[in-house]
Formats: C-alpha cells, structure tokens, sequence
C-alpha cells in the first residue's frame, strides 16, 4: 500500500551495514520521503542535532554507539528532537532486549530479515501517530 508523505518528511536510517542502508534508503525515496544515513549512533547524532529529522529507524548492533544507547540519547534531547519515533530494527530476536529497548523509548522494535512493507506500514503508523500528538 503506498501512501501520501507530507512534502519534506525526513528519515534518519542508522545502520552499520551500507548495503542494508542503501536498500532502505532506495525504498524510504521511492515513497517520496528524504534519507539522511548514519553508519553507526554518533554519526546519528550529529545529523540529529542538525537535520530536522521526522523518524528514525535504527539498527540495535553497531559499532561506536549502539541503537539502545542512542535511543537513549535521542530521548535526552529536549523537545521536538527528544520526541522523534524511533523504530528499532535488529536481528536479535531476544525478547528480553526488545523490552529493555521499548522501556528505553523505542517506540517499535523490528526484527531482521525486514519486511519492506511491514517497514513501511510501522514507519507510517508511527508518523501519524506522532504527528497527531502534535
């Protein structure tokens, strides 16, 4: 199902595997919307603090700084960055650490081989979710 993105909405893909990268990158522009990429949490930062950025899809293992320490670093951020929906993305199917991410802010955890469509639908979930959060 394809659906209409606001003009300029803004996707941060944090992911340490480029070609995993580049293959979400590729499908998040065929929907219209516009990609940053970080290979790894400090990377993701720095764009974060200056890119206004609407979601981020993050991957759990990587190098420098994990997606659970940046999820919670993104939550220490002041608002509206402090806000953003963070999904998390990872092949660890470990429910104990699905929980501990959830509980550190992720707003939804996802796990490898991803599903493009399943992808889209929780990325777009989460967007209209937060956009009527205001």
């Amino acid at each position: 199902m394809s659906r209409r993105w606001p003009e300029h909405t803004t996707v941060l893909v944090v992911e340490d595997d480029l070609t995993t990268a580049r293959i979400i990158q590729a499908r998040l522009e065929m929907e219209g919307l516009k990609v940053f990429v970080a290979l790894n949490g400090v990377e993701a930062l720095e764009i974060l603090n200056r890119e206004a950025i609407d979601l981020i899809t993050t991957d759990l293992m990587m190098p420098s700084m994990n997606g659970f320490r940046l999820v919670q670093e993104v939550r220490d951020l002041p608002a509206p960055k402090g806000r953003t929906p963070i999904l998390l993305i990872s092949s660890n199917q470990n429910e104990q650490d699905m929980v501990r991410c959830l509980a550190a802010g992720a707003d939804d955890y996802m796990t490898k081989p991803i599903s493009v469509q399943v992808l889209m639908e929780r990325l777009w979930r989460l967007f209209e979710r937060s956009r009527r959060a205001g």
